[in-house]
């Protein structure tokens, strides 16, 4: 597949754009070596001291109201999986979908798609992957340094959008500090025999003269059909067709369709002083994978095959002036041209959606006035969207975003205060030979946040949020048969935007001095006109049929999560453990329950960690979902048993990283009820990774 051409000249805020870079790179004229963050995370002891770049100030996981999660340095090594989704499910809070392994998206607090943003470097990802589930997100978990989640509305730094969440992935694929030696270097193998996965990645930093940093990094992944422990459907599912006298699949130990292959490179280029920094970076991405469907069923082939590929370019810099108002200019500037082929199981092109997504965004921190500190920000976004083929079930549409948003911070001795607003315009113009009504409307978010340090290893946040989300093309003019999800949408264009009232109040417990961390995070949302994709109980196309509907709704639940590094020492090491848990319940205005809510979620891991050696046993717990919603199916519980084992050795003038890990080890038959597919993709079976990490 052919990589799709530009459509259009850039426009004038990218033309902006170019300026401002030029503004940013005038402040970094003299030589410095950038810190970057305050620590890197490798677990549990260094965590809180990680400094979000996905926060208005860049605060620590400890210095705001709003309740995050970090995951990076070995911990993120060991656990990295296929996906996005497979690699952050397991965070309490934090579930995904499942459309097989390549295709999986995160869920936050039982919500994902439209209201869950995933942004690379503070970059909006600008795929497909937030208009259908089944659409893979294009950010490689392979090339990601650490993992930023917010967990609860993220809307007023990231938009609309994020209404539910964000998360952000942080590489170095645009430079923003000096290697220390002048060059840096990894390489990553590693394989999983349960999905029969080989992937590599390499990346390099080096320094060019004083200035300047130059990246570059690839990487390469292939998997096949996954292992599963029984049946392909479910039994319900079965035993439904075997009663109406329909065919029956009787796939076992293979998860037809479910293979993939993928490959990727970037190159950037950063010019870095004692003011600031300034780069870009071009990167392309490519995969082709299968969704799993009925199977052979009466003899049809498995199901539909995506072929994707697309081109990035990023700008991003910062300026820190010595004086002034302004204490730091940000600058990020993305274009991304995105097209994916929709392969039919009889192998011919089905449908093909492109897609040319541009965003620019430009964020001042002021110094203290008054006490008070703060940042202020623009976002613009525009999104070129096409579907061609006979299933096509979404028109051509051009999406515009603009929102500016304000956030302020000043502390009252033990308290600190947020306070923020953000106000956002949308509009959607609609190209279809059926005439449909353009959408142009505004949406205000604000949140009001309190931080008490109650003593020094005590801290209560309160966080207060009043969220509108625009709709999404989807949602107002789906209309046609779906295949990859298999079912029949309708959109309604009549829907206006989903508005969310939020209250999130944690306590973290511990820290350093403690020797253990705890926090409890418990959170209500209430909701008028919901948009919900709300199952009929009826058929179009042979196709379940489901329409986008508006209903009042209401989100409750909790995440809580209790470790200790250091509960005992021992010659081996330091034995440590972790509780964890969520829980999140959800229903529509006459108290029924909405469809696909994760059901509740226990778990708890036993440690041993050395100067080198580190060992772990994890098990989680999942309830079954009994909680459900009109013509839908429930799923059984179970408990994934996992093993983690790594040995960090020196190597020249580096060191390397070997790691064993598996998963499901009691090889359980194991539905994710958030997915659309669960009745014909369970999990992956008892699997065991392995793989190594060099650095230099």
């Amino acid at each position: 597949m052919r990589l799709p051409a530009a459509r259009r000249p850039a426009p004038a805020p990218l033309l902006i754009a170019s300026v401002v870079a030029a503004i940013v790179a005038q402040g970094a004229l003299a030589q410095s070596v950038a810190t970057g963050s305050s620590a890197t995370a490798r677990g549990l002891d260094a965590l809180q001291e990680v400094i979000v770049t996905a926060t208005p100030l860049r605060s620590s996981v400890l210095e705001t109201a709003q309740p995050l999660r970090v995951i990076g340095g070995d911990t993120l090594v060991r656990t990295r999986a296929a996906s996005l989704g497979e690699t952050l499910a397991n965070i309490p809070g934090v579930s995904a979908n499942y459309f097989g392994p390549i295709a999986s998206r995160p869920l936050i607090r039982g919500q994902g798609g439209q209201r869950v943003q995933v942004y690379q470097d503070g970059g909006d990802a600008l795929d497909a992957s937030a208009l259908s589930e089944d659409h893979a997100v294009t950010v490689e978990p392979l090339l990601a340094d650490r993992i930023e989640v917010i967990r609860g509305p993220a809307a007023l730094m990231f938009g609309s959008a994020a209404a539910a969440g964000a998360i952000n992935v942080v590489t170095q694929r645009i430079p923003d500090r000096i290697p220390e030696r002048g060059f840096a270097t990894a390489l990553e193998l590693r394989g999983d025999d349960g999905l029969d996965e080989r992937a590599v990645a390499a990346r390099a930093d080096a320094r060019l003269g004083s200035h300047w940093v130059l990246h570059g990094d690839l990487h390469r992944r292939t998997t096949g059909n996954a292992h599963i422990p029984g049946y392909a459907w479910s039994e319900a599912l079965r035993d439904e067709a075997a009663a109406a006298g329909e065919p029956v699949d009787e796939t076992q130990e293979r998860l037809l369709n479910s293979d993939s292959e993928s490959d990727g490179r970037s190159a950037g280029l950063s010019r870095i002083g004692e003011t600031g920094w300034f780069g870009v970076s071009v990167s392309d991405f490519a995969t082709e994978y299968g969704l799993p469907g009925p199977g052979e069923v009466a003899g049809e082939p498995p199901g539909v095959r995506l072929d994707m590929e697309q081109r990035r370019y990023d700008v991003a810099g910062e300026w820190r002036p010595a004086t002034g108002l302004l204490s730091s200019l940000r600058l990020r500037a993305s274009r991304n041209d995105y097209e994916h082929a929709e392969i039919e199981p009889e192998g011919d092109v089905g449908t093909v959606y492109s897609q040319l997504g541009e965003e620019l965004r430009l964020g001042a921190e002021h110094r203290e006035l008054g006490g008070w500190r703060g940042s202020l920000g623009l976002q613009w976004r525009d999104i070129d969207f096409d579907a061609e083929g006979a299933e096509a079930f979404l028109p051509p549409s051009m999406t515009r975003n603009l929102g500016v948003f304000l956030f302020e911070e000043k502390r009252f001795g033990a308290l600190t205060l947020e306070a923020g607003a953000r106000l956002e315009q949308q509009r959607i113009q609609v190209r279809s030979a059926v005439p449909a009504p353009d959408y142009d409307d505004d949406a205000l978010s604000g949140s009001l946040g309190a931080l008490w340090t109650l003593r020094p290893d005590t801290t209560l946040a309160l966080q207060l949020t009043s969220t509108e989300r625009h709709p999404t093309a989807t949602e107002l003019y789906a209309s046609g048969p779906h295949l990859a999800v298999r079912r029949f949408e309708t959109g309604n264009a009549e829907l206006g935007t989903e508005t969310a009232r939020t209250a999130d109040l944690g306590l973290r417990l511990g820290g350093s001095d403690a020797g253990w961390t705890a926090s409890v995070s418990v959170f209500l949302s209430d909701y008028s006109d919901y948009i919900v994709a709300a199952p009929t109980g009826g058929f179009e196309d042979g196709l379940p049929a489901i329409e986008y509907q508006a209903t009042d709704a209401r989100f409750a639940g909790a995440e809580l999560e209790w470790a200790h590094p250091r509960l005992a020492e021992t010659r081996a090491g330091r034995v440590g453990a972790r509780l964890f848990g969520d829980i999140v319940e959800a229903e529509d205005a006459d108290g029924e329950p909405l469809p696909q809510i994760p059901p509740v979620r226990l778990g708890a891991e036993l440690s041993l960690t050395g100067d080198r050696l580190a060992l772990s046993v994890e098990a989680i717990w999942h309830d079954r979902q009994d909680r459900l919603a009109d013509n839908e199916r429930g799923t059984a519980g179970f408990t994934l048993l996992g093993a983690d084992l790594s040995y960090r050795l020196p190597v020249a003038t580096g060191s390397m990283l070997v790691f064993l890990r598996g998963s499901n080890l009691l090889d359980e038959e194991a539905r994710r009820h958030a997915s659309p597919l669960k009745d014909y993709a369970p999990l992956t079976g008892r699997s065991i990774a392995a793989g190594l990490r060099l650095e230099f």
